[in-house]
């Protein structure tokens, strides 16, 4: 059985291990500053990695990305990863759908019921994730954190380090550039500039959703 070691000991690295061991690896380390969920195969960070490199056939990002921050986060990881040369095929759920044609960069994640339409293209080290769903002919750029739910239309592009929120959508044939973030349940009707940030609207009235008192 081949070994993989993970790097981060987070929620998301559960998500991570789960999908490794149902392709068929054990998950052997963790390897972060904080060991999390791992400790119990909790080896060090990232100069214990590099020292025992030669025990792993493969190693997995388990940083997830929430804002801007943690997509530097994980830019900075990735940079080190390939710096370094090591192996990080994709991942992928048996209960995700990759379509005829889709092709995905080293270190991609996809998790349980998300769908790479046909002909989608997937950059290195992108995150799709549960329940997420690439349209056809779609290009995500490297570093792309595709959040549960959120929706990218057919023959769309959404350029590297960006983040696309829970539930939110990128509409069918709409251009989005680097490092945007496009904010839970927002939906980019028009194309977004490199750095865009979208935010849902908070200034709106809330209906009421209490029960009515109940009479004496």
């Amino acid at each position: 059985m081949p070994t993989l070691a993970l790097i981060g000991g987070g929620g998301f690295a559960k998500e991570v291990a789960e999908v490794a061991r149902l392709n068929g690896y054990e998950v052997a380390a963790c390897y972060a500053e904080n060991a999390g969920y791992f400790g119990h195969i909790h080896r060090g960070y990232l100069d214990d990695l590099l020292a025992e490199r030669d025990g792993y056939d493969a190693v997995a990002l388990c940083v997830g990305a929430t804002s801007r921050r943690s997509v530097q986060v994980r830019r900075e990881l990735i940079a080190w990863l390939v710096r370094h040369a090591l192996p990080a095929p994709p991942l992928v759920s048996p209960r995700a759908i990759c379509a005829e044609g889709a092709r995905l960069a080293p270190g991609v994640f996809v998790g349980h019921g998300a769908v790479v339409a046909v002909d989608a293209v997937v950059g290195g080290f992108s995150v799709i994730n549960v329940s997420a769903m690439i349209g056809h002919d779609a290009v995500v750029g490297a570093n792309v954190t595709v959040a549960p739910g959120a929706f990218i239309g057919g023959g769309a592009s959404v350029g590297d380090d960006t983040l696309i929120g829970p539930l939110s959508m990128v509409m069918q044939g709409v251009r989005v550039g680097r490092e945007v973030v496009l904010g839970a349940g927002c939906t980019a009707l028009r194309p977004l500039k490199d750095g865009a940030s979208v935010w849902p609207r908070l200034d709106r009235p809330v209906k009421d959703m209490t029960a009515p008192a109940v009479p004496a």
